[in-house]
C-alpha cells in the first residue's frame, strides 16, 4: 500500500521516520499546539499499521482519537498556529491527490483530517457488518497526515 503515498511525501515513508519527525515537530511547540501534534502522531501511527503492518482497517478506526481537536475546535483555537504559511505546491505534488492543498491553510488540512477521521468513526460504527472499503479512506488520512507534518517541518 505504500505505492500509494505520493512522490511529495517519499521523505516519510516509514513509521520511524514519521515519529521521529513528529518528535522533532513535538520539541518545537507548546501548549495546545503540543497536545494536539501529540494526539496527530497517535493518528499517524494508526494510519502507519494498517498502511505498512496490515492491520484491518477494523480494528484501527475505533482508535482514532479526535479529544485534543475537538476542545480545540470548541475553544475557538487558531489551527493556523501549527504553521502560519499556507501550504506550498511541494515539488512532485502536481499531478497527485494532494495538489488541491497547494495555497490552502494549515486550517483547512487539520479540519479536513479530523473531518474524515469523523467520518470513517460514524460510518464504521453505522455498518460495522456491510461491506465497506475502509482502506482507501485511511490512505487518505493518511497522506494528509503526512502532508501537514512536512508541511509543519518545514
Amino acid at each position: 500500500m505504500l505505492e500509494t503515498i505520493s512522490p511529495v511525501l517519499s521523505l516519510i515513508t516509514t513509521a520511524a521516520k514519521a515519529m521521529h519527525w513528529f518528535a522533532d515537530l513535538r520539541k518545537q511547540t507548546k501548549g495546545e499546539v503540543r497536545a494536539l501534534i501529540e494526539e496527530l502522531k497517535e493518528n499517524s501511527r494508526l494510519c502507519f499499521r494498517a498502511v505498512e503492518d496490515g492491520i484491518a482497517p477494523e480494528e484501527i478506526i475505533p482508535k482514532f482519537s479526535t479529544a485534543v481537536f475537538d476542545r480545540l475546535n470548541e475553544s475557538g483555537f487558531d489551527f493556523n498556529a501549527v504553521k502560519r504559511k499556507d501550504i506550498p505546491l511541494y515539488e512532485g505534488m502536481e499531478n497527485t491527490d494532494l495538489a488541491s492543498w497547494a495555497d490552502k491553510s494549515t486550517h483547512a488540512l487539520i479540519e479536513s483530517i479530523y473531518d474524515k477521521i469523523k467520518d470513517i468513526r460514524s460510518l464504521h460504527a453505522t455498518s460495522a457488518k456491510a461491506k465497506r472499503r475502509f482502506g482507501p479512506r485511511i490512505i487518505n488520512i493518511h497522506k494528509r497526515l503526512l502532508l501537514l507534518l512536512r508541511h509543519a517541518r518545514s
